[in-house]
């Protein structure tokens, strides 16, 4: 085998070994999240929406964040609106907008959401150290780290 044949083969398998971790712990940290969501009697979008609504935002922002048109957002919300999780505000720079914040119960129940999550994770047997590490690495392969 040539030189340049080795080395095609050897990129090749390790972006193909590469690709297949990852999806495999993606899937993995997937199935975590939905089985941590559905403790809590949350849908997926909801339990993102709790989780991005640790700042108040307006449905606008909270759409954009969560990658889907706005009234999806305001069918979520109202959702969590009935449950008593989020009210609406009068936004205090924009007399126009309303911010969505949460209220102590919605608060509470975001904690518990992020404490699960981070509960019997597919990254647990990694220390601090090592996270940050897989952490700095994903974010160069994304072209967004040093």
């Amino acid at each position: 085998m040539t030189t340049e044949a080795k080395s095609t083969a050897a990129a090749g398998c390790g972006f193909r070994e590469i690709r297949g971790l990852v999806t495999e712990l993606s899937r993995r940290l997937d199935a975590h999240q939905r089985s941590r969501i559905a403790e809590l009697d949350l849908t997926p979008t909801q339990a993102k929406a709790l989780e991005e609504l640790g700042e108040p935002k307006t449905a606008r922002e909270l759409a954009g964040v969560l990658c889907c048109e706005p009234p999806n957002v305001t069918y979520v919300i109202s959702k969590l609106e009935k449950q008593g999780m989020v009210v609406r505000r009068p936004h205090p720079l924009d007399g126009r907008a309303k911010q969505l914040v949460l209220t102590d119960e919605g608060r509470e129940l975001r904690l518990d959401l992020l404490r699960r999550m981070g509960t019997a994770s597919p990254l647990d047997h990694l220390s601090h150290e090592e996270r940050a590490a897989l952490r700095d690495d994903l974010l160069k392969a994304l072209g967004r780290g040093a």
